[in-house]
């Protein structure tokens, strides 16, 4: 980008590397004076040249609003989570092998006729590795018939935390980064977070799955009273 960009091009940039502020610009809590000096410095490093406080918050102030225009409505996020439930399931593992070592793998997958199917049970393929994620056994089962060399990860003690939401889900913006951000910022680390059809699922370690549910639990909880 040419050192020559406008004053907004960078606030435009600083903000959406930081949607919670836009959240709380929608929610008409946030004061443009404060922000635009909390801005200030990052915009003069991105930019490489100065520029006047004023000058930034005049931009917060123009940028902002055309944001907002593609923030979706809080009350629809609302209306999504007050009609979600909640399941916990224990006992989870979490195997990542390379593409290669997988392949060596998928007759002993628990799927078709072989077996009972497990309570849980995701398959996540990504560039370079995929990810098992199912009942305790079941990944232990495969973590023995893997080659030592194609094992990434093999995590045990875990557990999921599964919000199930109304068919609105699937076209409602926003219901992954708030579930996530809700329980980021209790401390708890997410080891995967899968989703199917309706079903948001959130893998951490066993320890932290209370907090975790009951974090969401109070998510779900002051969303219906939003509705109410």
């Amino acid at each position: 980008m040419s050192r020559q960009a406008g004053v907004s091009y960078y606030v435009k940039n600083a903000l959406l590397a930081r949607p919670y502020i836009l959240v709380a610009i929608q929610q008409g809590i946030v004061n443009y004076s404060a922000l635009a000096k909390l801005l200030h410095a990052d915009i003069e490093k991105m930019a490489g040249r100065k520029f006047t406080e004023i000058s930034v918050k005049m931009a917060v102030l123009r940028v902002s609003k055309s944001l907002l225009e593609a923030v979706p409505p809080t009350h629809r996020l609302s209306r999504v989570l007050a009609n979600s439930s909640l399941k916990v399931v224990q006992d989870v593992g979490v195997l990542s092998v390379t593409r290669e070592g997988f392949e060596k793998l998928t007759s002993f997958l628990p799927i078709g006729s072989r077996g009972k199917t497990p309570q849980l049970f995701h398959v996540v393929q990504g560039a370079s590795a995929v990810t098992v994620i199912a009942d305790e056994p079941v990944v232990a089962s495969l973590y023995s018939k893997a080659s030592p060399e194609t094992v990434l990860q093999y995590l045990r003690n875990q557990a999921a935390v599964i919000l199930t939401g109304p068919p609105e889900i699937l076209t409602t913006p926003g219901v992954v980064s708030l579930i996530s951000l809700s329980v980021a910022v209790r401390g708890v680390n997410l080891t995967e977070i899968v989703s199917c059809h309706r079903d948001i699922v959130l893998i951490v370690n066993g320890s932290d799955v209370a907090l975790a549910f009951e974090t969401l639990r109070s998510l779900v909880e002051f969303a219906k009273t939003e509705q109410a």
